[in-house]
């Protein structure tokens, strides 16, 4: 019996240490500070340094993985240049090969106070770097790369990793930065980093089923891909008494009126839209915008499926 409960113990000894003995085991790369520009021009070409504190707890060598979050429209990957120069050597780094390093990142990091339109890319030094067990040192991460051609105002991130033990709680660097904002662009700025824009509003702001209800589409906001359509249909459905009535028609009753650019507008009375005898009964309506060919259908993007369009004023 004594010698069962020494086994016990030694395994729960080693289960207690072994993320302590993992832990141990890393080159830990910290992000100390960040120098990058707060404005910028369209088309420019920025240049960001990335400071670095590298503590090694064990002889080997890794590389160096590099993270950096920005706008989609940037194109990232074949405008930016990465380099680094450190106490322990210098070098170059390269894009990932795949998305498991980018994917690991957004995983783990989110994407900052960005409600979308970002990505991570991923670097990866093209040589490893030496570390020696308790000799920390320090290094510095080089990155240009181009803003891209739209009036954007982003939040970047960095991350900063070692390839011997990945992007994992405990084992990487990370940095969230002011929001930097590209201006001189054609397009309407794009603020990433306030709330995501809402596409539909919806007149008058109290209304009941019976009354005639005006939706004004902003093809500009959320899902973009009506964007520049030369028309817009709307698609809706109406509970009533417990059964769904749908009305995705492609006729003039459902044809949105363009009343600006990439806005559209219909105003329907919901008794007639869905001919029915009576308002009462309706229960609930949802509704989608969709172009003539029905393939392309915007929902809301906050929670994948139609608008809600709900009463309330009785």
């Amino acid at each position: 019996m004594k010698k069962l409960f020494q086994k016990i113990n030694k395994k729960r000894a080693y289960a207690i240490l072994l993320p302590f003995m993992f832990l141990a085991l890393t080159m830990c790369i910290t992000i100390t500070g960040v120098n990058q520009p707060s404005t910028a021009t369209i088309g420019e070409t920025i240049n960001i340094t990335i400071d670095v504190s590298v503590s090694p707890a064990e002889n080997a060598s890794y590389n160096i993985v590099f993270g950096f979050l920005a706008p989609i429209s940037w194109d990232v990957p074949s405008s930016a240049v990465v380099t680094y120069t450190s106490d322990n050597g210098d070098g170059t780094m390269s894009l990932a090969p795949n998305n498991t390093w980018s994917d690991a990142m957004k995983a783990q990091a989110g994407i900052g106070s960005n409600y979308g339109e970002v990505q991570w890319i991923a670097f990866v030094s093209d040589a490893p770097i030496t570390g020696t067990n308790g000799a920390a040192f320090t290094g510095q991460v080089q990155l240009t790369v181009d803003v891209g051609q739209e009036n954007v105002k982003t939040q970047l991130g960095y991350i900063t990793a070692s390839s011997g033990w990945g992007i994992s709680a405990g084992n990487y660097g990370l940095r969230f930065t002011p929001c930097i904002e590209v201006s001189g662009g054609t397009n309407t700025l794009m603020d990433l980093c306030g709330p995501r824009p809402f596409p539909v509003t919806i007149e008058p702001e109290n209304f009941a089923y019976n009354d005639i209800i005006t939706i004004t589409y902003d093809a500009t906001k959320g899902d973009n891909s009506l964007l520049d359509m030369s028309s817009v249909y709307l698609c809706a459905t109406a509970t009533v008494n417990g059964v769904a009535t749908q009305n995705c028609d492609k006729l003039p009753a459902n044809s949105m009126r363009s009343i600006g650019d990439n806005l559209w507008e219909i105003s329907i009375w919901p008794q007639g839209f869905f001919n029915l005898t009576t308002s009462d009964g309706i229960e609930d309506i949802t509704f989608n915008f969709q172009n003539v060919a029905g393939d392309i259908i915007i929902n809301n993007i906050d929670t994948g499926n139609d608008f809600q369009l709900t009463q309330n004023c009785n």
